[in-house]
């Protein structure tokens, strides 16, 4: 097959081999190497719609759907990240077991999933309510979270620590607001949402803000400047720092009342620009290999930033896909013409029509 005739709707690395790419278009989950104009089938995938039917999705009828790519080992999860549908795909069976969530705010809630490693299973935690992650057994499809205990939280873009024990949930609480909370996976497989602590910090409108793991415990966020919501008295004591760093306590399997996990430490930087509302939009990533974030913005370029916010270099020609503006989540920004970077392999990739895919390496 040749995807340069289609319109490819999403990328994103094969973390197991460099090189080689995960394309959807037309329905189609495919394979490509780079350099390479032909891609491999690898499953349809037919309850992934590429325009909104309204209704069902809380879009506009005939509106884009935005598609997103998650891939751990051998499995591909493909969303619509402001829909209600999703597939999990087995890449070396082709198997498809479908997914959804509730519609109730999906056009502004990222329909996200995260991986995670454990006793030598794949499983993967998934919205499939406003106020619900389950817990499934990738292979079996077997839910590891029966029982319910809600709280009135909509989930939204999630990240997974690297080993696994813990993950984040980037989403939003009336009315509205951005709470980013976290939990402990094995609290979370018998206490479900209530074991989950809200991060203590005050935002605003701006959730599936800029975040990543920079340890197994530890993970960064980019911060808003709430100046504007100051009186004169405390502007003279304010100081904008853009990058919180949070350290995760353990967590109790039981509901921990009152509990907030407050920052270990701010940094100054100033490498995200913050729109009219002093909201910080992109992608963070974070470099093993060199212990760096990778901060990717879409009008400035992308900045490798320590630990302690200092710069180390700027590459201004790599810029992310626009993100929407303020109260428009559920536009189709984040398309294929935008870089993202892939930590496992150090390289910035992008999909461009009628070429392919087009990598970039992490300077050294």
């Amino acid at each position: 097959m040749n995807p340069s005739g289609r319109r490819v709707r999403a990328a994103a690395p094969d973390d197991r081999v460099r090189g080689s790419y995960f394309v959807f278009a037309d329905g189609r989950l495919s394979r490509v190497d780079t350099g390479s104009s032909q891609a491999e089938l690898v499953a349809e995938v037919p309850n992934i719609r590429e325009i909104a039917q309204g209704g069902g999705d809380g879009r506009l009828k005939g509106k884009e759907l935005e598609i997103t790519l998650y891939v751990h080992g051998p499995w591909v999860c493909v969303t619509e990240r402001f829909g209600t549908n999703a597939s999990l795909v087995n890449t070396a069976t082709g198997a498809v077991r479908e997914l959804g969530r509730a519609d109730y705010h999906s056009n502004v809630s990222s329909y996200s999933v995260g991986f995670l490693d454990r006793d030598g299973r794949t499983l993967l935690v998934s919205q499939t309510q406003w106020n619900r992650l389950d817990i499934v057994d990738a292979e079996t499809g077997a839910n590891l979270t029966e029982g319910r205990d809600y709280i009135d939280y909509f989930h939204s873009l999630l990240h997974v620590s690297p080993d696994s024990r813990h993950f984040l949930s980037n989403g939003w609480v009336w009315s509205p607001a951005d709470m980013v909370r976290v939990f402990s996976t094995e609290a979370f497989l018998t206490g479900y949402e209530p074991t989950g602590i809200p991060v203590g910090t005050i935002f605003g409108y701006n959730w599936d803000r800029p975040c990543a793991f920079v340890g197994d415990r530890t993970f960064v966020l980019a911060l808003d400047d709430s100046v504007d919501s100051l009186d004169e008295e405390e502007v003279a004591e304010y100081t904008y720092r853009q990058l919180a760093f949070f350290e995760i306590p353990d967590l109790p399997r039981a509901h921990p009342a009152d509990r907030w996990l407050e920052p270990a430490r701010l940094v100054d930087c100033d490498v995200f620009p913050r729109n009219q509302y002093g909201e910080v939009k992109g992608e963070l990533h974070h470099d093993p290999e060199s212990g760096h974030l990778i901060a990717l913005t879409a009008g400035e370029g992308c900045f490798v930033v320590s630990l302690d916010g200092d710069v180390v270099a700027r590459l201004p020609d790599i810029s992310a896909a626009s993100p929407p503006s303020h109260g428009d989540f559920g536009s189709s920004y984040s398309g294929t013409g935008g870089w993202s970077f892939a930590p496992e392999h150090r390289v910035f990739y992008r999909w461009i029509d009628g070429a392919g895919i087009e990598e970039r390496p992490l300077p050294a």
